[in-house]
C-alpha cells in the first residue's frame, strides 16, 4: 500500500479575507466547486453556529473560481474567513487536503459544500479536543434537504471507534469529523489514489495512530443527491472497499487470517446488495456481479447485528486473545 507522504502546511495569500484566527481552536475547511446554492447553505449553517462558538475560522478553498462563489462568501454572516480562488483546479480528493495544509488552528474539520453542520456541533465536540486524541466527530443526519432538529439537552459520553470497527464501516459518511491537524498532516491527509474511499482510507489511518472519538449526538448533515461521487464511481468503489477491508484484515487480526477474510468479504457483499437496490435500473457490472459472488461465503446470511457484535467483542479483548 503506497501511503501519501506528509502534507506541508500551505502559505498562499487569499484573494480575500476578513476577520482573524488569532482566538480560533478549529478550522473549517471548505472545498468548493460551482455550486454556490450549497455553498450558501453550508456558510449560513457556520454562521448560525457563532452565536455558541465563536472560537473558529472557515478558509473556502475554491476549485471553480467563479465569481458567483466569492460573491456567496464575502455575503456570508462568517466573521472569521478567508477565501481562496484556485489557480488550477486541485481536484476533489486534494482540495480536501487544502483545507488541511490551510488551516493555522490546532484541530481542522472538512464540510462539503454542499453538507452542513447544526448550531451545537462546535459546543459538542470542544470538550473533546484534548492531547492524545486523533480525530472527534458527531453523528449525522442524511437526505436531500437538512431536516430541523434540536439541540440536545445533556450531551452524552462519547465512545471509541476502534480500528478493528472499519472492517464494517467508517464511524461517519463524512461530515462533522474533527481531526488533529499535526496528525493529519503527518499522515499524509486524504489520500487521492483511494478515490472515493479517500475519507473511509483516511479514518481508519487517524485510528490507527490516536484515539478516534465519537459523539452520539447528531450534529452534521450529509446531503445525498444526484450525481455524487458514489453514483459515478461505485463499481470502482466496490472493488476498492474489498482491497481496504482485507488491509484492515490483515493489520487488526494477523493471527485469525481466515475470520479477518470473511468479515471483509461479508461486508462487501452486504455493501453488494445494497448497491443492486440502489442502482437497480442501471446495468449490472462486472464489479458487482464479482461482489454479489461473495454471498456465496459461508455463513452470507446471518443477521449483521451478529457480526457486528463480535467486531465489538473482538475488540474489548485485543487481537492478541484471536487465534485460529
Amino acid at each position: 500500500m503506497n501511503l501519501p507522504a506528509p502534507l506541508a502546511p500551505a502559505t498562499t495569500p487569499p484573494v480575500f479575507a476578513r476577520g482573524s484566527a488569532a482566538s480560533a481552536v478549529i478550522t473549517v475547511g471548505i472545498p468548493a466547486f460551482n455550486r454556490p446554492q450549497f455553498l450558501a447553505e453550508a456558510l449560513a449553517s457556520l454562521t448560525a453556529a457563532q452565536a455558541e462558538f465563536p472560537w473558529f475560522e472557515v478558509v473556502v478553498s475554491d476549485d471553480g473560481a467563479t465569481s458567483d462563489l466569492r460573491q456567496v462568501v464575502e455575503a456570508s454572516g462568517v466573521r472569521n474567513l478567508r477565501y481562496y480562488a484556485n489557480r488550477r483546479a486541485f481536484g476533489a480528493v486534494d482540495n480536501w487536503n487544502r483545507g488541511l495544509a490551510l488551516a493555522t488552528t490546532p484541530w481542522v474539520t472538512v464540510l462539503h459544500e454542499d453538507d452542513l453542520i447544526y448550531p451545537w456541533f462546535f459546543a459538542t465536540i470542544a470538550p473533546r479536543l484534548q492531547p492524545g486524541v486523533a480525530a472527534v466527530c458527531t453523528r449525522c443526519v442524511q437526505g436531500t434537504t437538512p431536516p430541523t432538529l434540536t439541540a440536545p439537552e445533556n450531551l452524552r459520553p462519547p465512545y471509541r471507534y476502534a480500528p478493528l470497527w472499519f472492517l464494517k464501516s467508517s464511524m461517519t459518511p463524512f461530515p462533522g469529523v474533527a481531526v488533529n491537524r499535526l496528525r493529519a498532516l503527518e499522515l499524509g491527509g486524504f489520500n487521492p489514489r483511494m478515490a472515493g474511499l479517500a475519507d473511509y482510507d483516511f479514518w481508519y489511518r487517524l485510528a490507527c495512530s490516536g484515539r478516534v472519538e465519537v459523539c452520539p449526538e447528531v450534529a452534521a448533515f450529509y446531503r445525498v443527491n444526484e450525481g455524487q461521487w458514489t453514483d459515478r464511481a461505485w463499481p470502482q468503489m466496490l472493488r476498492a472497499s474489498l482491497v481496504l477491508r482485507r488491509r484492515i484484515a490483515r493489520e487488526q487480526l494477523p493471527n485469525a487470517p481466515i475470520l479477518g477474510r470473511w468479515i471483509a468479504r461479508f461486508y462487501t457483499a452486504r455493501m453488494a446488495r445494497a448497491y443492486a437496490r440502489r442502482f437497480k435500473d442501471q446495468p449490472l457490472t462486472l464489479a458487482l456481479t464479482r461482489a454479489r459472488r461473495l454471498e456465496r461465503i459461508a455463513f452470507s446470511r446471518v443477521p449483521s447485528g451478529w457480526v457486528w457484535a463480535l467486531l465489538r467483542l473482538l475488540a474489548k479483548r485485543g487481537n492478541e486473545g484471536v487465534k485460529e
